[in-house]
């Protein structure tokens, strides 16, 4: 209980860290620079109270369940068959990104966008489909000891090559497409899943084989919106 308890205070402490310059920042030009006070000062308090708040609980759960939940299902997956872990890790990935927030929200802003030509669904399909196929790979990767460069200097090769064969209204999509990817949800559970991979395959010191699953997982999405905005404009020729 003693160490729940001091978890909370270490959380919260970060929490009021990482807040208060911000908050410095938006009330010094609220003030200061635009010299305009809020219409409502007191919903504006309650809305950064109610976000410091989210951002609290969020980094808690993190901290105390998702972060060393992926640790431990890593380290247990490394005692299985390498295309076991891949078919998993594929799954897994799929399922993290269609429950990222920031996922959602581009989706929906994509289809209202685009007046429905790319439905939410689709969008947060494609990248679903890539950040599995992104984390499958980060897997292989980490279980066979590879260098990070040798996926990410083929991929982003291939995603600049497309980038002269896509419509340019495609090309800032799937650019967002790989940031949105990378969000909070990714980065408490995903990461810590292939460190303790790389740790139960490769031992205590071999931690940092596991970071780069990230950078991997940012670029999946980039080349599946590229290639779906190929079909989609092809579609419509062949219409």
């Amino acid at each position: 209980m003693s160490e729940l308890l001091g978890t909370v205070g270490h959380v919260f402490l970060e929490v009021v860290e990482a807040t208060i310059p911000v908050l410095a920042l938006i009330f010094f030009f609220q003030f200061v620079v635009l010299r305009r006070r809020p219409e409502s000062l007191r919903t504006m308090l309650l809305g950064i109270g109610m976000a410091i708040t989210g951002f609290f609980l969020f980094v808690l759960g993190a901290t105390v369940s998702l972060i060393p939940m992926g640790v431990q299902i890593g380290e247990y997956l490394s005692g299985a068959h390498m295309g076991v872990v891949a078919a998993i890790a594929f799954a897994i990935g799929a399922a993290v990104a269609a429950a990222e927030p920031a996922v959602r929200i581009f989706a929906f802003e994509v289809d209202e966008v685009s007046s429905g030509a790319m439905r939410k669904r689709l969008v947060v399909a494609t990248i679903a489909v890539g950040v599995g196929i992104a984390l499958a790979l980060a897997v292989v990767r980490i279980g066979n000891a590879w260098s990070l460069a040798t996926i990410l200097i083929p991929g982003y090769l291939v995603v600049l090559a497309l980038t002269f064969f896509v419509p340019r209204k495609y090309v800032p999509v799937a650019f967002d497409a790989g940031a949105v990817a990378t969000g909070p949800v990714a980065v408490n559970f995903v990461l810590p899943l292939s460190t303790g991979l790389a740790i139960g395959l490769w031992g205590e010191g071999a931690g940092l084989l596991g970071f780069g699953v990230v950078g991997i997982i940012a670029l999946a999405p980039i080349l599946g919106m590229l290639l779906l905005g190929i079909v989609l404009e092809r579609g419509k020729f062949d219409a």
